[in-house]
Protein backbone atom coordinates (compact mmCIF):
# COMPACT_ATOMS: atom_id res chain seq x y z
CA UNK A 1 0.00 0.00 0.00
CA UNK A 2 3.25 2.34 0.64
CA UNK A 3 4.08 2.05 -3.13
CA UNK A 4 1.06 2.75 -4.27
CA UNK A 5 0.70 5.50 -2.34
CA UNK A 6 3.89 6.87 -3.48
CA UNK A 7 2.91 6.14 -7.31
CA UNK A 8 -0.56 8.22 -6.20
CA UNK A 9 1.38 10.90 -4.77
CA UNK A 10 3.80 10.97 -8.21
CA UNK A 11 1.04 11.19 -10.25
CA UNK A 12 -0.01 14.15 -8.84
CA UNK A 13 3.31 15.80 -8.63
CA UNK A 14 3.33 15.39 -12.49
CA UNK A 15 -0.13 16.72 -12.60
CA UNK A 16 1.00 20.06 -10.78
CA UNK A 17 4.25 20.51 -12.23
CA UNK A 18 2.47 19.82 -15.42
CA UNK A 19 -0.18 22.99 -14.51
CA UNK A 20 2.73 25.27 -13.54
CA UNK A 21 4.67 24.59 -17.15
CA UNK A 22 1.82 25.43 -18.98
CA UNK A 23 2.36 29.10 -19.44
CA UNK A 24 6.21 28.62 -19.96
CA UNK A 25 6.18 28.28 -23.95
CA UNK A 26 7.72 25.45 -25.49
CA UNK A 27 11.09 24.82 -23.64
CA UNK A 28 8.89 23.49 -20.68
CA UNK A 29 7.09 20.95 -23.21
CA UNK A 30 10.24 19.78 -24.94
CA UNK A 31 11.77 18.04 -21.75
CA UNK A 32 8.97 16.87 -20.78
CA UNK A 33 7.59 15.52 -24.04
CA UNK A 34 10.28 13.38 -24.48
CA UNK A 35 10.12 12.00 -20.60
CA UNK A 36 6.52 10.83 -20.65
CA UNK A 37 6.50 9.53 -23.58
CA UNK A 38 9.81 7.29 -22.85
CA UNK A 39 8.03 6.53 -19.73
CA UNK A 40 4.83 5.10 -21.76
CA UNK A 41 7.05 3.18 -24.14
CA UNK A 42 9.04 1.58 -20.91
CA UNK A 43 5.33 0.51 -19.34
CA UNK A 44 4.48 -0.64 -22.54
CA UNK A 45 7.27 -2.95 -23.33
CA UNK A 46 7.57 -3.89 -19.49
CA UNK A 47 4.11 -5.52 -19.39
CA UNK A 48 4.09 -6.59 -23.00
CA UNK A 49 6.86 -8.10 -23.68
CA UNK A 50 6.64 -11.18 -21.21
CA UNK A 51 2.95 -11.84 -22.17
CA UNK A 52 4.28 -11.92 -25.84
CA UNK A 53 7.06 -14.38 -24.56
CA UNK A 54 5.17 -16.06 -22.04
CA UNK A 55 2.23 -17.79 -23.39
CA UNK A 56 1.11 -16.15 -27.20
CA UNK A 57 1.76 -18.01 -30.39
CA UNK A 58 3.27 -16.37 -33.36
CA UNK A 59 -0.18 -14.67 -34.39
CA UNK A 60 -0.89 -13.49 -31.19
CA UNK A 61 2.31 -12.09 -30.32
CA UNK A 62 2.77 -10.74 -33.71
CA UNK A 63 -0.80 -8.33 -33.42
CA UNK A 64 0.39 -7.24 -29.44
CA UNK A 65 3.77 -6.26 -31.25
CA UNK A 66 1.81 -4.12 -33.87
CA UNK A 67 -0.22 -2.76 -31.39
CA UNK A 68 2.44 -1.75 -29.53
CA UNK A 69 4.46 0.44 -32.57
CA UNK A 70 1.43 1.48 -33.28
CA UNK A 71 1.48 3.64 -29.80
CA UNK A 72 4.71 4.30 -30.07
CA UNK A 73 3.40 6.17 -33.85
CA UNK A 74 0.76 7.82 -32.37
CA UNK A 75 3.21 9.32 -29.84
CA UNK A 76 5.04 10.24 -32.14
CA UNK A 77 2.82 12.07 -34.66
CA UNK A 78 1.04 13.80 -31.65
CA UNK A 79 4.27 15.26 -30.53
CA UNK A 80 4.85 16.06 -34.12
CA UNK A 81 1.63 18.22 -35.06
CA UNK A 82 1.45 19.56 -31.33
Amino acid sequence: MLLQLLTALAAVAGAACSLLAEGSGTGAISGILPFTAGGFIYLGTVSVLPEILRDSGPGQALLQLLALLAGVAMMLLIAYYE
